[in-house]
Order: structure tokens, then C-alpha cells, then sequence
């Protein structure tokens, strides 16, 4: 049984700012790398380094960005035969500003991810029903998503749903009807709710709406407050880990990458949490999206110099 992802993949254009630009604003970059990125791209990688060989299916264009793509996820030692080549889109591409205090901001064109169809999960049938875990994103079609969760789930696996970026309301619906375990952030889960969880009260207040909204486990990932989770007979807030935060793009990808690698081995809710909180701070410590993600072995060490709950 493996973890399977259905999600993007671009290649990141990502400059190093002071100060990130207001509107109209030209502003002079410190430098910039290029590197893989798109939210099922980083998850993917981030389940790779924890020590899992996931499943990774994803739409890319046959082009030279394409080609780097499947160079470096193959670098990273993973079945690349998944991924799909459009012949008349291009690869995706994300323009990413960073600036001093690790904030960001993101434009992201999609290319080939937003061709992805019910027809290309279709022919991934047989590797989504034999999963036993199902990372998915927003940043591909909601049809194409949808298509591979029922496939997923209807022969038993886990979703995990990252409701990035949130759909409107009708479409959530449907997609929350599919998820076992949805994952948004502070901004997300107030998109969801119509509550900012900004405390333990308000957390737990947004996490059992989530829950009346379909999901089995709802798990709000709050940044430097930690991650709340709930699954109705259990709840609490995992602090965040101290750690130098420059860079905090693939963070929350790498959260969900590590928490299901977490529950793929049979931890605890709690223990699961506090693994993908861990890998979420250390994607933070350093530059880049996907290159971000830390080892199992880098986690493992912040988990054992850590004494918090």
C-alpha cells in the first residue's frame, strides 16, 4: 500500500526581496533560485525525503521545463511514470517574492496542471485504488480532483484534502462529501467557516464546523500559533516548533506530506500532528519550495530535542 498525490507541478521563479511590493511598486531582488514546486509537487517530495515512495500523478508540458521536472523528481529517487505530458500546454510556473521576514506572495500559472482531465485520472485508476492514502490539492481542476478522490476512497483509502485555493460553496460541498482529513490554514479556514481561529476557542469552534461540513478530522494549520486538530472525540493545539524561519512557501506542504506519512505508519492523531508540524517548521528554515523539504532524519532529530506536547 502506498501514498498517492494528485496535484500540481511547476517550476518556481523565486526572488529574495527586503520589503515585498505594493501595488505599482518595482522593487529590486537579492537574488533568486528556480526550483520544483506546485502544491502536489511539494507534497510528493516532501513524502520522498520522509522516507515513503509515493505515487505522484501530476500534468506537466513536454518542454524543457517538463523535462527538468522529471530530471529532479527522479533525483529524488521516485517513480516518475505517472506524470503526464501535455502536447499543447506548458509546463506551470510559479512567480514567487520572498522578503526578509519570510512572508510571500505567489502568481502561479498553471499551464498544463489546469488541463488535467476525468479522462487523465482515469487512465491512474489502478494506482489510486490501491492506495491507502490520497494527498490532494486545489490547484489542478476540481473535476479532475474530485474524479480521483472517488476512486480513492471508494476502495478504502484516507483523503487528505488541502482546500488551497478555497473553491466556492457548492463546489466545497462536494468535495468535503469526499474528504476524511481536510488541512486549511488560518486564511482558508475563515474562507471556510467564517471563522478566524486565532485561539483555542475559536480553533475549536472553526474545526467542528469543518466537521459538520463532511470532513472526518479537520486539522487547522495556524502558523505561528501551531495546528489545532479535532476528529470529535479527541482535540488539542500542537505548539509551534522554534525554529529561524526565512522562507515559509511550502511549509503547509510539507505539513501535509509529513502527516501523512505520520498516519501511513500508525501514529497517533496527536503524534502525527506534532511529526507534520515539525516537518512544516524545517520546509521553513530554508529556500525554495519543494528543495525545502527536510529529511526523515532531520525531523526525527527536532522531534527528540523538543520536550513540547
Amino acid at each position: 500500500m502506498t501514498i498517492a498525490i494528485v496535484g500540481s507541478s511547476n517550476i518556481d521563479f523565486a526572488a529574495r526581496v527586503a520589503q515585498l511590493p505594493k501595488p505599482g511598486q518595482t522593487v529590486l531582488a537579492k537574488d533568486y533560485i528556480t526550483g520544483p514546486g506546485g502544491k502536489g509537487c511539494n507534497q510528493a517530495v516532501a513524502v520522498a525525503r520522509l522516507g515513503q515512495k509515493p505515487v505522484f500523478i501530476s500534468k506537466i508540458g513536454n518542454d524543457v521545463l517538463g523535462r527538468s521536472l522529471i530530471d529532479t523528481l527522479n533525483a529524488e529517487g521516485f517513480d516518475t511514470n505517472q506524470l503526464i505530458q501535455s502536447t499543447d500546454a506548458q509546463t506551470g510556473t510559479a512567480l514567487i517574492s520572498i522578503d526578509d521576514a519570510g512572508e510571500n506572495i505567489i502568481t502561479v500559472a498553471g499551464g498544463a496542471n489546469m488541463t488535467m482531465s476525468r479522462a487523465d485520472i482515469r487512465e491512474k485508476q489502478v494506482f489510486l485504488e490501491h492506495c491507502d492514502y490520497l494527498l490532494v490539492q486545489l490547484e489542478c481542476p476540481v473535476v479532475a480532483v474530485a474524479c480521483a478522490m472517488k476512486y480513492a476512497r471508494d476502495a478504502g483509502a484516507t483523503i487528505i484534502l488541502d482546500p488551497a485555493p478555497v473553491p466556492d460553496r457548492v463546489v466545497l460541498r462536494d468535495l468535503m462529501a469526499l474528504t476524511d482529513i481536510v488541512t486549511p490554514n488560518s486564511s482558508e479556514c475563515f474562507a471556510m467557516t467564517g471563522i478566524l481561529p486565532e485561539n483555542l476557542e475559536t480553533a475549536h469552534q472553526a474545526a467542528e464546523k469543518l466537521r459538520e461540513m463532511g470532513a472526518r478530522i479537520a486539522i487547522i494549520k495556524m502558523g505561528s500559533k501551531g495546528a489545532f486538530y479535532s476528529d470529535g472525540d479527541q482535540s488539542g493545539i500542537v505548539p509551534p516548533f522554534d525554529v529561524s524561519a526565512i522562507d515559509t512557501v511550502a511549509a503547509g506542504d510539507c505539513f501535509n506530506g509529513g502527516l501523512a506519512v505520520a498516519l501511513h505508519e500508525g501514529r497517533s492523531l496527536h503524534d502525527a500532528v506534532r511529526f507534520a508540524c515539525a516537518t512544516g517548521a524545517l520546509a521553513t528554515t530554508r529556500y525554495g519550495a519543494a528543495d525545502a523539504a527536510p529529511t526523515l532524519d532531520q525531523v526525527l532529530s527536532l522531534l527528540e530535542q523538543d520536550t513540547g506536547t
